[in-house]
């Protein structure tokens, strides 16, 4: 039997892993509406935000301008962002302080369903500042295969 100190430890970080899932809630939101303005607000003022290919976003107010600009792209204007297979994991290291790792794909507005072929993985770290969780570094990268060397490397390793 869990003791009530277990439990409310239990119940704590229930509640905080339904409000970081609400965060990501939120920021599908954002993207999904074009929202460049909500999509920064669920970001720290010195937030880092590596893109899948590999430009460093730096703070909340260059990541608003370049997430206004790709929402109003003839590239990514009317894209969806869809979650990929799994949920996303949550890791508490502090009581202010969380890890997560998820993965999702961008579904363009001309395309009929969301390319999962081409999913992302995420690396997510939050912070809670004055009661509320928020994206203090985000790091986007493409899925991919092992290349030729790597899995040249692999076959080797195995004999």
């Amino acid at each position: 039997m869990k003791s009530t100190t277990e439990l409310t430890k239990a119940t704590t970080a229930n509640s905080e892993e339904i409000a970081i899932r609400w965060v990501f809630e939120q920021l599908a939101t954002a993207w999904n509406t074009g929202n460049a303005k909500a999509f920064a607000e669920l970001l720290t003022d010195d937030c880092d935000h590596v893109t899948f290919a590999g430009q460093h976003i730096k703070g909340r107010e260059e990541n608003q301008q370049i997430h206004y600009d790709l929402f109003t792209s003839w590239a990514l204007k009317g894209s969806t962002m869809h979650t990929g297979p799994e949920q996303a994991s949550i890791a508490f290291l502090s009581n202010t302080i969380a890890i997560s790792h998820s993965t999702g794909t961008i579904q363009l507005r001309f395309q009929k369903k969301p390319p999962l072929d081409r999913l992302s993985i995420q690396t997510m770290v939050l912070i809670k500042i004055n009661g509320q969780w928020k994206i203090r570094a985000f790091h986007n990268c493409r899925i991919q295969k092992p290349g030729l060397f790597q899995r040249l490397l692999m076959a080797l390793k195995r004999n």
